[in-house]
């Protein structure tokens, strides 16, 4: 069949609609809708992203989808399959931030979010089942699973402990196979030379906006430069950026309220696509009155998604030429085995985390099942949650 960027991106779309709950739960829909459905990559090239953009500063999941893109049509089509997944969810987010007060004084809107966590989690049993699977049926003689079964409990002992638990997991897991599976031939070389000059303009943007930003110090300047700063400081997605922007945007800048802080990543919960999309509101609550309000919401989320964007653009041609050596390919299959031992690792913990709620597991179950069926498209799933919300 002909590939079409019109319906790839139609595919890219309903992915975000159906996109709830974090990173782990975004790998579940991509599976569903962009391999299994629109067979645009394969699961093993799904995981293989999964865990190299968790091994880098950035949003993981956006990352994922946008290399995706470049694989199916090239840099440009990279750029759009970005907007199209994140850009939805920043104007509806920077919108929120300008009307923070109209929207918590409606009544109902949380009953919107109370069966939104287990579906979520569907997801999360859905991609860690598929990946696993995935993985563990590539023979390496059992190393595999002796690999998968360490860092499944690893991975439950440390991550929550360190920021750094994840990449160094997944570097751990990658060099394992490369120490345990021989030597490398030699005479092999990667026919590309990395474009560096991406690097140093991730480096030259950080300096510009911190300096801009300190001589003229313009209040957009000002968020520019600290979401900026988040973008290539942040390893592990947006769970782990929360703090980062509490420390500095609430107690230390005084931009904002915990309190609003707290209400608007409420919201964000309710909102599809990538969990950085909540700098949007952030950005426009933070200059509430100022003028700025909408166009600092959208600045911030430029500001935050741009680094790993440009980590995209030099991450996807390094991979594409390099994946057919032996150590790359060796170090990509144990950084893949570890990704779905992470995965599994948050399905098992987010189950045991979920309220003792009988409609809830019953959502997780029929979610699940939904999913495996492929009769019910994902982005259906969600608006259903909502409505049994608000009819419960």
């Amino acid at each position: 069949m002909k590939f079409s960027k019109t319906a790839f991106l139609k595919d890219v779309f309903f992915s975000a609609l159906a996109s709830y709950g974090g990173p782990e739960a975004h790998y579940g829909v991509f599976s569903n809708s962009l391999v299994d459905r629109g067979g645009y990559l394969t699961e093993e090239e799904l995981t293989e992203f999964i865990g190299l953009f968790s091994l880098v500063p950035g949003p993981g999941s956006t990352q994922t989808i946008t290399a995706i893109g470049y694989k199916v049509g090239g840099p440009l089509l990279a750029l759009l399959t970005f907007l199209v997944w994140a850009l939805p969810a920043i104007l509806i987010m920077g919108a929120v931030g300008v009307f923070f007060t109209e929207v918590t004084a409606r009544e109902g809107w949380e009953a919107l979010l109370t069966y939104l966590p287990p579906l979520a989690v569907s997801f999360m049993v859905y991609a860690a089942v598929k990946m696993t699977g995935k993985v563990l049926s590539q023979g390496g003689d059992g190393k595999n699973r002796l690999l998968y079964g360490a860092m499944v409990p690893l991975s439950w002992w440390l991550v929550g402990r360190t920021m750094w638990a994840v990449p160094l997991l997944l570097i751990a897991g990658g060099i394992t196979p490369l120490a345990f599976q021989g030597p490398v031939p030699r005479g092999e070389g990667m026919d590309h030379r990395p474009r560096w000059w991406i690097l140093g303009l991730v480096v030259a943007l950080a300096v510009a906006a911190e300096l801009l930003s300190r001589e003229f110090q313009h209040p957009l300047l000002g968020l520019f430069s600290s979401f900026y700063s988040y973008g290539y400081s942040v390893i592990g997605g947006g769970q782990i950026v929360i703090p980062l922007m509490i420390q500095d945007l609430v107690r230390s800048q005084s931009l904002l309220s915990l309190s609003d802080f707290l209400s608007g990543y409420a919201i964000d919960q309710a909102i599809p696509g990538p969990l950085f999309s909540f700098a949007s509101f952030v950005g426009a609550r933070s200059l509430a009155g100022s003028g700025y309000g909408f166009l600092g919401g959208i600045i911030s989320a430029l500001g935050i998604f741009l680094p790993g964007i440009l980590l995209v653009y030099f991450i996807f041609p390094i991979w594409r030429a390099s994946r057919e050596l032996t150590a790359v390919r060796r170090f990509l299959k144990g950084v893949s085995v570890t990704a779905a031992a992470l995965v599994t690792m948050t399905a098992l913990s987010q189950v045991l985390a979920l309220p003792r709620d009988p409609v809830g597991y019953g959502v997780l179950i029929l979610g699940t099942a939904a999913l495996y069926s492929k009769r019910v498209p994902a982005p259906l799933l969600v608006p259903a949650a909502m409505v049994l919300g608000l009819l419960l």
